[in-house]
Protein backbone atom coordinates (compact mmCIF):
# COMPACT_ATOMS: atom_id res chain seq x y z
CA UNK A 1 0.00 0.00 0.00
CA UNK A 2 1.21 3.60 -0.74
CA UNK A 3 0.93 5.59 2.27
CA UNK A 4 0.25 9.15 2.52
CA UNK A 5 1.80 11.15 5.48
CA UNK A 6 -1.63 11.47 6.96
CA UNK A 7 -3.98 9.10 6.73
CA UNK A 8 -7.93 8.98 7.48
CA UNK A 9 -10.69 6.62 7.91
CA UNK A 10 -14.61 7.60 8.15
CA UNK A 11 -17.60 5.30 8.13
CA UNK A 12 -21.14 5.24 9.57
CA UNK A 13 -21.75 3.79 13.14
CA UNK A 14 -20.28 -0.05 13.33
CA UNK A 15 -18.82 -0.08 10.22
CA UNK A 16 -15.27 -1.16 11.91
CA UNK A 17 -13.10 2.21 10.99
CA UNK A 18 -11.20 2.32 14.88
CA UNK A 19 -10.12 -0.69 14.47
CA UNK A 20 -8.53 -0.32 10.69
CA UNK A 21 -7.76 2.93 12.41
CA UNK A 22 -5.69 0.87 15.44
CA UNK A 23 -3.88 -1.49 12.80
CA UNK A 24 -3.04 0.74 10.39
CA UNK A 25 -1.20 3.07 12.69
CA UNK A 26 0.49 -0.47 13.75
CA UNK A 27 1.28 -0.86 9.97
CA UNK A 28 2.97 2.28 9.80
CA UNK A 29 5.00 2.27 12.24
CA UNK A 30 6.47 -0.72 10.85
CA UNK A 31 8.33 1.90 8.64
CA UNK A 32 8.44 5.00 10.37
CA UNK A 33 10.00 6.27 13.37
CA UNK A 34 7.60 8.47 14.51
CA UNK A 35 3.59 7.77 14.51
CA UNK A 36 0.57 9.39 16.18
CA UNK A 37 -3.33 7.95 15.69
CA UNK A 38 -5.81 11.13 16.31
CA UNK A 39 -9.09 9.87 17.42
CA UNK A 40 -11.52 12.26 16.57
CA UNK A 41 -14.65 10.36 17.67
CA UNK A 42 -17.36 12.26 19.30
CA UNK A 43 -19.65 9.91 18.47
CA UNK A 44 -19.58 6.34 19.96
CA UNK A 45 -18.59 6.34 23.66
CA UNK A 46 -17.33 2.57 23.30
CA UNK A 47 -15.11 1.73 20.41
CA UNK A 48 -12.36 5.02 20.45
CA UNK A 49 -8.89 5.29 19.78
CA UNK A 50 -8.02 6.66 22.96
CA UNK A 51 -9.60 3.66 24.80
CA UNK A 52 -6.36 1.29 23.60
CA UNK A 53 -3.94 4.63 24.33
CA UNK A 54 -1.75 2.40 26.88
CA UNK A 55 -1.60 -0.84 24.36
CA UNK A 56 -0.59 1.61 21.48
CA UNK A 57 1.75 3.84 23.17
CA UNK A 58 3.50 -0.10 24.37
CA UNK A 59 3.81 -0.60 21.04
CA UNK A 60 5.48 2.90 19.80
CA UNK A 61 2.10 4.79 18.25
CA UNK A 62 1.57 8.37 19.87
CA UNK A 63 -2.33 8.78 20.71
CA UNK A 64 -3.45 12.02 20.93
CA UNK A 65 -7.00 13.34 22.40
CA UNK A 66 -8.06 15.79 24.85
CA UNK A 67 -6.84 13.61 27.79
CA UNK A 68 -8.08 15.84 30.29
CA UNK A 69 -11.57 14.83 28.48
CA UNK A 70 -10.72 11.81 28.10
CA UNK A 71 -14.25 10.32 28.40
CA UNK A 72 -15.95 13.69 26.51
CA UNK A 73 -18.46 13.84 23.84
CA UNK A 74 -17.00 17.09 22.54
CA UNK A 75 -15.35 17.86 19.12
CA UNK A 76 -12.24 18.96 21.16
CA UNK A 77 -9.48 20.13 18.46
CA UNK A 78 -5.97 20.22 20.53
CA UNK A 79 -2.53 22.06 19.83
CA UNK A 80 -1.00 17.84 19.34
CA UNK A 81 -3.38 17.33 16.40
CA UNK A 82 -1.48 20.64 14.72
CA UNK A 83 1.81 19.68 15.59
CA UNK A 84 0.92 16.03 13.63
CA UNK A 85 -0.26 17.73 10.25
CA UNK A 86 2.54 21.03 10.46
CA UNK A 87 5.11 18.34 11.75
CA UNK A 88 6.35 16.58 8.82
CA UNK A 89 8.81 14.01 10.43
CA UNK A 90 5.04 12.56 11.73
CA UNK A 91 2.92 9.67 10.00
CA UNK A 92 -0.51 9.81 10.94
CA UNK A 93 -3.93 8.21 11.09
CA UNK A 94 -7.02 10.47 12.07
CA UNK A 95 -9.86 7.94 13.17
CA UNK A 96 -12.97 10.51 12.34
CA UNK A 97 -16.39 9.95 14.19
CA UNK A 98 -19.19 7.97 12.39
CA UNK A 99 -21.36 9.47 9.61
CA UNK A 100 -21.58 13.19 8.75
CA UNK A 101 -22.03 13.86 12.52
CA UNK A 102 -18.54 12.71 13.47
CA UNK A 103 -17.14 13.97 9.92
CA UNK A 104 -18.35 18.03 10.38
CA UNK A 105 -15.20 18.05 13.25
CA UNK A 106 -13.18 16.65 10.58
CA UNK A 107 -14.39 20.13 8.45
CA UNK A 108 -12.59 22.03 11.45
CA UNK A 109 -9.07 20.76 10.54
CA UNK A 110 -10.22 20.63 6.38
CA UNK A 111 -8.06 23.81 5.07
CA UNK A 112 -4.46 22.53 7.66
CA UNK A 113 -5.23 18.96 5.92
CA UNK A 114 -5.20 20.56 2.51
CA UNK A 115 -1.55 22.02 3.25
CA UNK A 116 -0.05 18.64 3.44
CA UNK A 117 -0.30 14.84 2.01
CA UNK A 118 -3.58 12.94 2.95
CA UNK A 119 -5.94 10.52 2.15
CA UNK A 120 -9.54 10.01 3.39
CA UNK A 121 -10.69 6.53 3.48
CA UNK A 122 -14.39 5.69 3.90
CA UNK A 123 -14.52 2.44 5.38
CA UNK A 124 -17.66 0.06 4.34
CA UNK A 125 -19.41 -2.55 6.14
CA UNK A 126 -22.16 -3.76 4.14
CA UNK A 127 -23.49 -5.72 7.48
CA UNK A 128 -24.54 -2.27 9.27
CA UNK A 129 -27.82 -0.74 8.29
CA UNK A 130 -27.21 2.24 5.82
CA UNK A 131 -24.46 0.80 3.96
CA UNK A 132 -25.67 -2.76 3.08
CA UNK A 133 -26.41 -1.45 -1.04
CA UNK A 134 -24.83 0.63 -3.36
CA UNK A 135 -27.19 3.23 -3.36
CA UNK A 136 -26.55 3.74 0.67
CA UNK A 137 -22.85 3.63 -0.05
CA UNK A 138 -22.96 6.64 -2.41
CA UNK A 139 -25.35 8.74 0.00
CA UNK A 140 -22.90 7.83 3.16
CA UNK A 141 -20.06 9.24 1.10
CA UNK A 142 -22.00 12.29 -0.05
CA UNK A 143 -23.24 13.20 3.60
CA UNK A 144 -19.60 12.90 4.76
CA UNK A 145 -17.90 14.48 1.96
CA UNK A 146 -20.47 17.67 2.35
CA UNK A 147 -19.97 18.03 6.46
CA UNK A 148 -16.39 17.04 6.30
CA UNK A 149 -15.14 19.85 3.13
CA UNK A 150 -12.84 17.08 1.99
CA UNK A 151 -13.63 14.32 -0.30
CA UNK A 152 -13.11 10.92 -0.46
CA UNK A 153 -10.34 8.97 -2.12
CA UNK A 154 -10.79 5.61 -1.50
CA UNK A 155 -13.39 2.80 -0.10
CA UNK A 156 -12.04 0.22 2.24
CA UNK A 157 -13.89 -2.79 2.30
CA UNK A 158 -14.50 -3.98 5.53
CA UNK A 159 -17.24 -6.26 5.46
CA UNK A 160 -17.83 -8.48 9.30
CA UNK A 161 -20.08 -9.60 12.11
CA UNK A 162 -17.36 -8.73 14.69
CA UNK A 163 -16.29 -12.33 16.45
CA UNK A 164 -19.09 -14.10 14.16
CA UNK A 165 -17.37 -12.82 10.83
CA UNK A 166 -16.67 -15.38 8.56
CA UNK A 167 -15.54 -15.91 4.82
CA UNK A 168 -19.54 -16.42 3.66
CA UNK A 169 -20.43 -12.63 4.48
CA UNK A 170 -17.51 -11.21 2.62
CA UNK A 171 -18.58 -13.32 -0.64
CA UNK A 172 -22.07 -11.85 0.02
CA UNK A 173 -20.88 -7.88 0.69
CA UNK A 174 -17.40 -7.53 -1.37
CA UNK A 175 -19.80 -6.84 -4.96
CA UNK A 176 -21.56 -4.59 -3.35
CA UNK A 177 -18.50 -2.24 -2.73
CA UNK A 178 -16.92 -3.72 -6.23
CA UNK A 179 -20.37 -1.78 -7.71
CA UNK A 180 -19.98 1.04 -5.16
CA UNK A 181 -16.43 1.92 -6.24
CA UNK A 182 -17.16 1.67 -9.84
CA UNK A 183 -20.31 3.71 -9.92
CA UNK A 184 -17.93 6.15 -7.98
CA UNK A 185 -14.91 5.79 -9.72
CA UNK A 186 -13.12 5.15 -6.90
CA UNK A 187 -10.67 2.47 -5.79
CA UNK A 188 -11.24 -0.41 -3.41
CA UNK A 189 -7.70 0.44 -1.09
CA UNK A 190 -7.88 -2.84 0.86
CA UNK A 191 -9.82 -5.89 2.27
CA UNK A 192 -9.71 -5.63 5.52
CA UNK A 193 -10.26 -9.22 7.45
CA UNK A 194 -9.41 -10.86 10.49
CA UNK A 195 -5.84 -12.37 10.65
CA UNK A 196 -7.31 -15.89 11.46
CA UNK A 197 -9.28 -15.77 7.96
CA UNK A 198 -6.67 -14.32 5.76
CA UNK A 199 -5.80 -18.37 4.14
CA UNK A 200 -9.51 -18.84 3.50
CA UNK A 201 -9.81 -15.60 1.68
CA UNK A 202 -6.74 -15.84 -0.40
CA UNK A 203 -8.42 -18.95 -2.31
CA UNK A 204 -11.09 -16.34 -3.13
CA UNK A 205 -8.84 -14.75 -5.80
CA UNK A 206 -9.94 -10.76 -5.06
CA UNK A 207 -7.33 -8.53 -6.78
CA UNK A 208 -7.32 -6.01 -4.12
CA UNK A 209 -4.91 -5.92 -1.55
CA UNK A 210 -5.47 -7.93 1.99
CA UNK A 211 -4.96 -5.93 5.15
CA UNK A 212 -5.23 -8.83 8.18
CA UNK A 213 -6.92 -7.27 11.15
CA UNK A 214 -5.87 -7.66 14.77
CA UNK A 215 -8.60 -7.65 16.93
CA UNK A 216 -7.68 -5.01 19.33
CA UNK A 217 -11.06 -3.63 20.62
CA UNK A 218 -13.37 -5.55 22.83
CA UNK A 219 -17.40 -5.14 23.25
CA UNK A 220 -17.85 -3.48 26.80
CA UNK A 221 -19.74 -6.63 28.01
CA UNK A 222 -17.19 -8.76 27.09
Amino acid sequence: MKDKRITLFTGNFGSGKTEISLNYALHLRENNEKVAVVDLDVINPYFRSRAKSELMEDRDVEVIYPKELKHADLPVITADIKKLLQNEEYYGVIDVGGDEDGATVLGSIADSLKETAYQLNLVVNTKRPFTDNVEGIIKMKEKIESAAKIKVDNLICNINLGEESSIQEIKEGYPIIKEASKELDLPIKFIAIKKDLVDAFDKLNYKEEVFPIERLLKNPWD
